[in-house]
């Protein structure tokens, strides 16, 4: 049996660089970027997803957001910033 096989050319999309939701600077290094075939697995960075279900005021809403570390850092102070007052109007 004899086996005809095509070839051809096809344009694939690739995640080539990852904005901070805060300051919307790139997450991937120069390095990381030409190395890289896809960008998919980089650590160098947050991701804070939210899905609201049934019942609440949301219902049904997503919402993403990615951060450099720096940012995140923030993120996480303003976090603690909150529990702390929160915790003082208890």
């Amino acid at each position: 049996m004899k086996f005809i096989r095509k070839s051809g050319v096809r344009e694939t999309a690739v995640i080539t660089d990852i904005l901070c939701d805060i300051c919307n600077e790139g997450v991937v290094n120069e390095l990381q970027q030409t190395n890289l075939s896809n960008l998919e697995s980089v650590s160098e960075f947050v991701t804070l997803k939210a899905e609201f279900g049934y019942g609440s005021e949301r219902d049904g809403e997503r919402a993403r957001f990615d951060f450099c570390e720096r940012c995140f850092k923030e993120v996480e102070m303003k976090i603690e910033e909150l529990k702390r007052l929160s915790e003082r109007s208890d």
